[in-house]
């Protein structure tokens, strides 16, 4: 764990100080660091139990690597053993999982404001999931939780595998009820976000997404309540989109009358020595312009006379 955060802190520029000796320009905290590693602890115990579940499920070591490797979700790759344990058929294992991942979505437009636009984006989206973006929303500006993010994500990446191996090895000697891991990893991901919830907007999202969650949960099977109670933030979502779009095409509608009502105020108020043109309609007398141009024709005459 210590050389995974030393390699990350060599990555960070370095500059010199007043005696000339380079130092280390921290982007992160120190207490950024002490999240990752007690939420990293946790990983590593909910992945032992991953990987005893698999081994009694009658899954080989092969493919519980290769399932923690290419999922990279606990949730999913709970769900894809219990159907697959319960006797379901592969492919609804695969739908099922599929589905309860679809809350990376979600988490992909949390994080993508601050992801940089070229290759790296592409490979560090394999990382997002709930971990790294709850840790990845404590960093002080876009630099930090770029950062944040790509810290937990490591180090998911490398110890979430790790230790499902280590639980195949040790068969169902772990016992995640047991325990009680099911119960600590929501604790710690909710510590993480609790800044967020001093928006009384999101508080009240945050709400009514865990009502619907825990009433769906007892009739759905497992991950699939959660993943519906993200359709309240989708649907809200959409209505700020709407709603923003309105007052886009609002406040632009009002920029030209703006514009327009301007320009019919400078026309008015054009300087008198300008000859001016009438806008009058048929009917009235026509002004000036051309009765000024006849009366300097003439006057030119009688001058050549």
């Amino acid at each position: 764990m210590g050389s995974l955060f030393r390699t990350a802190e060599r990555a960070l520029p370095r500059t010199r100080n007043r005696f000339g000796a380079r130092r280390v320009e921290r982007t992160l905290p120190g207490s950024i660091y002490r999240a990752v590693a007690i939420v990293t602890v946790t990983i590593i115990a909910v992945a032992l139990s991953y990987g005893a579940i698999s081994a009694v499920s009658g899954f080989a070591w092969w493919q519980t690597l290769l399932l923690a490797m290419f999922a990279l979700g606990g949730a999913a790759e709970f769900t894809f053993v219990g159907v697959i344990a319960a006797g379901g058929a592969p492919i609804l294992a695969v739908l099922a999982g599929l589905l309860v991942n679809t809350r990376n979505f979600a988490f992909g437009v949390a994080v993508g404001p601050y992801f940089p636009q070229d290759w790296r984006a592409l490979i560090a989206s394999h990382w997002i999931n709930d971990e790294s973006t709850a840790i990845s929303r404590t960093g002080r500006n876009d630099r930090a939780k770029w950062h944040a993010f790509l810290l937990m994500g490591a180090s998911i990446a490398l110890m979430w595998p790790s230790g499902a191996m280590v639980g195949q090895w040790l068969g169902n000697v772990i016992d995640a009820d047991l325990l009680g891991l099911d119960a600590a990893f929501p604790i710690i991901l909710f510590c993480l976000i609790r800044g967020d919830l001093k928006n009384r907007a999101t508080l009240s999202l945050t709400l009514v997404g865990i009502l619907v969650a825990v009433c769906l949960t007892p009739v759905l099977p497992l991950g699939l309540g959660a993943v519906t109670s993200l359709s309240v933030f989708v649907l809200v979502a959409a209505g700020w989109a709407v709603r923003s779009t309105l007052r886009r095409r609002r406040e632009t509608q009002h920029a030209r009358d703006g514009d327009r009502n301007g320009a019919e105020r400078s026309a008015v108020r054009q300087d008198p020595s300008q000859p001016t043109t009438s806008t009058a309609g048929p009917g009235t007398d026509r002004p000036s312009t051309v009765s000024r141009g006849t009366d300097q024709s003439s006057t030119a005459g009688e001058d050549r006379r």
